[in-house]
C-alpha cells in the first residue's frame, strides 16, 4: 500500500521568543510515523498569527504547493495555526477540500479527510455564519438605537452655508482652489466639491 503524502505545516507567534517550532515538528513527525505517512515537506512560519496570508511565506507557499497537488494531507498541531479567525480557518478547510487535500489539526482530532471531520467543517462553517449574521444584527441594532436617541450617522458635514458664500466669493475674486483651500482651512478636494454645487 503507498504511504500517503503529508505536508506539515509548523507556526510560532514571534511575541514569543521563547517559542520555536521544534515541539510542534517532533509531535507532528511522531504522529507521521504512527499514521505511517511519508512528509513531503515541511512549512514553518515565525511571525504572528495577526499577519495576513502574504506576510506568512511558509503559509503562502504550502497554499500554493498544495494547489499544485504536492501532497494529499496538510498536518498541524492546532486549528489555530492555520487561520487567524474563524473565517480565515473555515475559508483555508474550504479550499483545501476543493482541491481534495485533507486538513489535520492534531490537538484537536480534526481531520477533514474523515467523515467525522468533514461533519465537523461543515460545523465549523455553521458557527461562523451564524457569527456573521449575529455580527450584522448588532450592527443593525446599534444603528437603530443611534438613530432613536437622534444622533446623525454619516460623515460630520465639513463645510457650512456661510463658508459655501465665502468659497464663491473667494472664486470670483480669481483666487486659485490652492489659495481658498489655505484660506477657508479645508482640502482642495471640499473646495472642488462645493463649487461643482453651484457651478
Amino acid at each position: 500500500m503507498t504511504k500517503k503524502l503529508v505536508a506539515l505545516y509548523c507556526r510560532v507567534s514571534t511575541s514569543d521568543k521563547n517559542q520555536t517550532t521544534e515541539n510542534q515538528i517532533r509531535e507532528l513527525k511522531s504522529y507521521c510515523e504512527r499514521m505511517d505517512y511519508e512528509i513531503v515537506k515541511i512549512y514553518e512560519d515565525e511571525v504572528s498569527g495577526a499577519k495576513s496570508r502574504e506576510k506568512r511565506p511558509a503559509y503562502n507557499a504550502l497554499c500554493k504547493d498544495a494547489f499544485r497537488k504536492n501532497f494529499e494531507l496538510i498536518i498541524g498541531w492546532d486549528v489555530s495555526r492555520f487561520g487567524r479567525s474563524m473565517k480565515e480557518l473555515v475559508s483555508f478547510l474550504a479550499d483545501m477540500d476543493d482541491r481534495g487535500i485533507g486538513v489535520i489539526a492534531v490537538k484537536n482530532g480534526l481531520d477533514t479527510s474523515s467523515s467525522t471531520g468533514r461533519l465537523m467543517m461543515k460545523m465549523i462553517g455553521c458557527l461562523e455564519e451564524w457569527n456573521r449574521e449575529m455580527l450584522v444584527e448588532r450592527t443593525k441594532s446599534g444603528l437603530a438605537r443611534t438613530r432613536a436617541n437622534g444622533t446623525k450617522l454619516g460623515r460630520k458635514k465639513i463645510t457650512n452655508p456661510k463658508m459655501t458664500a465665502q468659497i464663491i466669493s473667494l472664486r470670483d475674486e480669481n483666487k486659485s482652489i490652492r489659495a481658498i483651500a489655505t484660506e477657508i482651512g479645508v482640502s482642495t478636494a471640499t473646495i472642488q466639491r462645493e463649487l461643482r454645487k453651484v457651478a
